[in-house]
């Protein structure tokens, strides 16, 4: 049972409700998972001209994407196709953390798209209503993990080990703070004092009336030497699913289909958090600690399973209409993490552990320390939330047409199940941080003789509930164009991505430090098919 999977830290977005008490008590982070894996979007894994359009394909047909957005999208192919859509993604973040903004990037190859769709229509001069339809196998991305974070700055308010002396005074039970107190960070003294001996070193007593805890370091340590605080955190993995749908056609003016999709997960995160460089108010270096690390990996992989029909009408012969609902994703989910926790002291001091049978003291000579924890690891279930959509297409003759999509999402639907912990915690905090959301999409194609030409544009709503502190909407604007023959199409699409994100790598009563973070990603796709 991982109990301390985000107890020290507190996540991704989490200054939106810090302060405000919607984290149930008892909640182990759980909830977390819950959000990132049901932010899924049809624009990762679409083909390059879905891509081009912003994602926008609900009232639109004979594409591959329609096997995982509409399967009524699949009775508009009069022919069977092979095609396949790799993808490069760059993504850039700037993190800004007392004052200081730092870059960095992460790039990533993957295949977006990939699939067939055979086609058994009856003809275009067949008499009857029922035209036939398409069966397709296809394999998509829905989520991207890859990214890389790097913040530092000075904070002159308090250090994680503040956080640890609150926790451990509030009585939590928590595997950080156990680490610390064994290396030295955490006693359970009112203060310290500090005695030069002949041999030169430095004897550190702990005094007062032991009734609760205090550090060396920190706000409230005697010196009040607060530190330079360092973190990377390092983010692998996507969603994917494996999609077997059909799509009919009745009378070209009805299309309808249904599908069910095999979904994966695979996510690993490692954060190193560092802080070192303690100085006091003066500026004076403090020579007792050099340096605290802890390095924590989670990883999370498992599967899932979910279906989707939808239907689209053409009531003129210049307007389709769609619907579509895919439903709750069930998956079955392993997590595994662990963590090291290093301190670095200055070799010249000793530490006071009280006196042996003989009444003479003794001391622990303070140096370097690095412990690992065990790898805990658990399994839980979590279902996603369903997502209804609406589409409609407006047909320009011959010069092209324009998309729209709006997609209904419930982010409190979100639930867990476990017998490894309680999830009552988690599932309350889902109904309480989390929101329901509208994400719109909008294309266009201009076609001229054997090319298009796209542009799209996608905003995603904000998951979280009452956010007041930083914009947690996404928008995505993308181009593309295409070339189309009887026998082959190639199409190119370029899709900006901007969100925000607001981090804190712990918890504490007042002063909870803030990393404000911009995400940038470009994806680069290109879809090469064949009809046959």
């Amino acid at each position: 049972m991982n109990q301390f999977k985000y107890i020290m830290f507190a996540g991704i977005a989490i200054s939106a409700w810090s302060a405000s008490a919607q984290v149930a008590d008892g909640s182990l982070g759980y909830y977390q998972d819950a959000r990132i894996f049901s932010q899924t979007s049809p624009v990762y894994g679409s083909t390059a001209r879905m891509q081009g359009l912003g994602g926008t394909q609900i009232s639109l047909g004979a594409d591959m994407s329609s096997a995982g957005s509409n399967p009524a999208g699949l009775g508009f192919f009069n022919r069977s196709v092979l095609s396949f859509t790799p993808s490069m993604t760059f993504n850039n973040s700037d993190a800004s953390y007392f004052g200081n903004t730092i870059s960095t990037y992460k790039n990533n190859f993957n295949f977006a798209n990939l699939g067939m769709v055979f086609n058994s229509n009856k003809g275009d001069y067949t008499n009857e209503k029922f035209k036939g339809g398409s069966f397709a196998i296809t394999f998509n991305r829905s989520n991207n993990f890859n990214s890389e974070v790097f913040y530092q700055g000075r904070n002159t308010s308090n250090s994680i080990v503040d956080s640890f002396v609150e926790g451990a005074n509030n009585d939590l039970s928590d595997a950080y703070i156990d680490y610390a107190f064994g290396q030295f960070l955490i006693e359970n003294a009112d203060g310290y004092l500090y005695e030069k001996g002949a041999d030169g070193r430095t004897y550190i007593y702990p005094d007062g009336d032991f009734d609760g805890y205090t550090s060396l370091v920190g706000a409230n340590s005697y010196d009040g030497y607060l530190p330079r605080q360092i973190e990377r955190i390092t983010t692998k993995g996507g969603q994917s699913a494996l999609n077997f749908a059909w799509g009919g056609n009745y009378d070209d003016r009805v299309y309808f289909g249904a599908g069910l999709s095999f979904e994966s997960v695979r996510y690993s995160r490692i954060r190193t958090y560092t802080e070192d460089s303690f100085r006091d108010v003066d500026g004076n270096q403090d020579d007792l600690l050099y340096k605290i690390q802890i390095q924590d990996e989670l990883t999370i992989d498992g599967s899932g399973v979910g279906f989707n029909g939808g239907l689209i009408v053409r009531p003129v012969d210049f307007v389709t209409l769609g619907l579509s609902y895919k439903s709750p994703t069930y998956y079955s989910l392993n997590d595994e993490s662990g963590f090291t926790f290093a301190t670095d002291w200055n070799e010249n001091y000793s530490y006071y552990n009280g006196t042996n049978s003989e009444g003479d003291s003794v001391f622990y000579d303070m140096g370097s320390y690095k412990e690992t924890s065990d790898l805990t690891m658990s399994q839980y279930n979590l279902k996603t939330p369903g997502k209804l959509s609406l589409g409609a297409t407006f047909f320009l003759g011959k010069v092209g047409f324009i998309s729209g999509d709006v997609e209904f999402v419930d982010y409190t639907r979100s639930q867990l199940k476990s017998n490894d912990f309680s999830v009552v915690a988690d599932n309350q905090t889902i109904k309480n941080l989390y929101t329901n959301t509208m994400n719109f999409r909008i294309g266009s194609e201009f076609r001229y003789d054997d090319f298009r030409f796209r542009a799209g544009y996608a905003f995603f709503g904000d998951a979280f509930a009452n956010n007041d502190s930083f914009d947690g909407r996404s928008q995505n604007v993308s181009f593309g164009l295409g070339y189309r023959s009887r026998d082959y199409f190639i199409d190119l699409a370029v899709v900006n991505r901007k969100s925000f994100d607001a981090y804190s790598p712990y918890q504490i009563s007042t002063g909870t430090p803030i990393a404000d973070i911009e995400q940038r990603t470009n994806t680069v796709s290109a879809t090469i098919g064949f009809n046959f």
